[in-house]
C-alpha cells in the first residue's frame, strides 16, 4: 500500500473517532437532543450513558492498533441498534448519518481483518521457511 493511501487512512480513522468521541460526549454529558432521541425510543435513561460510553472508549480503541478491530466491532452494533431504531421509530431522516458511520466503520473492521489475516500469513510463512532450512541442514 503506498505512503499516500495509508496517509489518507489514518486521517480517515481520526475523523471516524472524532465523530464517536463527539457523540459519546454528547450522550454522557446528557444534550437535550440525546435525552429527547431516547425518550422518543422509550429507552432508559441510562442505555443513553452505557451506550455513550462505550462510543467513548470505543473511539480511543479505533486509534490503538491493536484494539481497533474490537472497537470497530464494538461500535458496529452500536451502529446497527442505532439505524434499526432510527427506521423503527420513523425517524427517516435521522438514518443517513449513522449509516453511513456504519459503513464506515464496516470498511475499518474489514481492513483490520485482512491486516490480520497477512500478518498471520506472513508468520506461516516465516515458519515454514525455517522449517525448510532446517530440513535442508539435516
Amino acid at each position: 500500500m503506498s505512503k499516500g493511501i495509508r496517509i489518507l487512512g489514518y486521517i480517515a480513522l481520526v475523523v471516524l473517532a472524532g465523530v464517536f468521541v463527539m457523540a459519546g460526549f454528547n450522550k454522557v454529558s446528557g444534550a437535550e437532543m440525546m435525552v429527547q432521541t431516547f425518550e422518543g425510543f422509550s429507552y432508559p435513561t441510562w442505555t443513553m450513558y452505557l451506550i455513550g460510553a462505550v462510543e467513548l472508549l470505543s473511539a480511543v480503541g479505533l486509534l490503538i492498533p491493536r484494539t481497533r478491530i474490537l472497537a470497530s466491532g464494538v461500535l458496529t452494533f452500536i451502529l446497527i441498534g442505532a439505524v434499526g431504531s432510527h427506521l423503527i421509530y420513523g425517524q427517516y431522516a435521522a438514518v443517513p448519518f449513522p449509516a453511513v458511520l456504519l459503513v464506515a466503520n464496516i470498511i475499518v473492521l474489514i481492513m483490520g481483518m485482512r491486516k490480520l489475516e497477512a500478518e498471520e500469513l506472513d508468520t506461516d510463512l516465516v515458519g515454514l521457511k525455517d522449517r525448510f532450512r532446517m530440513n535442508r541442514s539435516n
